[in-house]
């Protein structure tokens, strides 16, 4: 949370910088594109990253009443938090001066690009640990369906490791060699593509949990009954299947991209309106309303 407040400073000062009431490049001795990555890092990746795991962790002990391997998050807290203050120090020195994260051509410190991996990697472990109680559970409980909550937690964590890689690749394999000088030049267009591919599920990787709270925990607060398991399942698992291939919406304006791939993008972007517009019919008419309701039974005859 205190980098959080460090996080909110830098994007309210990216405000004032794209507005024009700040005419310098630098306040406080934070420059425009280090306080932009500062933002971006911590509001975006670490901020996003924390949340979804620790409200994972929890999830999956609520819901298969065990708690995971002591040694996936110790490993993983470890790893995320010593990525996380590797990134700190590289961003407050300003060696970590690139656009949002880390989008070449500007280069960062090879730590900055370290430590970022050691964060993502240190999120898969804990999903890692999770699968692991998972298999457990189904075989103690094999005629039971996966809980909404939990297929709720691994569709996003399988979104985010499938979104992991590439992104990963580009940290230690093309950016890391480039910042130590190992390499003379990068690909810039590739590791645009390979950062697109990480950074568009980033997005809903924040908005998941939220889903899994709408699905889950919102009906028992307002006292009414989820009108369709079937539906939520169905729009978790339509984010996992349009969540990737989407990325290169982000891209529009660059070269490099044929326009069919664009136009193809386009379409697959409006499909993501489905799992969504499911979800808040689903929610917003059929946890608060009662089953009385004309709105119910009609929702009933569309089932």
């Amino acid at each position: 949370m205190s980098l959080f407040v460090l996080g909110v400073y830098n994007g309210v000062m990216q405000t004032l910088y794209r507005s024009g009431v700040l005419q310098q490049h630098a306040k406080a001795g934070i420059n425009y594109y280090q306080g932009l990555t500062m933002h971006g890092v911590i509001n975006a990746i670490i901020l996003t990253t924390f949340f979804a795991v620790v409200f994972g962790h929890y999830t999956v002990a609520h819901y298969l009443k065990k708690e995971p391997s002591r040694w996936s998050y110790t490993l993983s807290m470890a790893l995320m938090v010593f990525g996380s203050v590797v990134d700190l120090v590289v961003m407050v020195l300003g060696k970590a001066s690139a656009p949002y994260t880390f989008y070449a051509p500007l280069q960062a410190s090879a730590l900055f690009y370290i430590g970022t991996a050691m964060l993502i990697i240190g999120s898969c472990i804990a999903f890692a640990g999770w699968v692991k109680i998972w298999f457990e559970w189904k075989r103690e409980n094999p005629l039971q369906k996966m809980p909404i909550a939990i297929l709720g937690t691994f569709v996003n964590f399988t979104m985010w490791f499938m979104a992991s890689i590439p992104v990963i690749y580009e940290l230690l394999v093309l950016l890391t060699p480039w910042a130590m000088g190992i390499t003379d030049k990068v690909d810039v267009p590739m590791t645009r593509a390979l950062f697109w591919m990480f950074g568009h599920p980033l997005v809903y990787f924040w908005i998941l949990p939220a889903y899994v709270g709408y699905y889950t925990m919102l009906p028992k607060i307002a006292g009414g009954k989820l009108y369709s398991g079937n539906a939520a399942r169905e729009a978790l698992l339509l984010f996992l299947i349009l969540s990737t291939p989407v990325c290169v919406h982000h891209q529009f304006s660059e070269g490099g991209i044929a326009p069919s791939i664009k136009l193809w993008v386009s379409i697959l972007t409006f499909g993501v309106s489905i799992p969504s517009f499911k979800t808040a019919f689903t929610v917003g008419g059929f946890t608060v309303l009662p089953i009385s309701s004309p709105v119910y039974f009609i929702g009933y005859l569309i089932k």
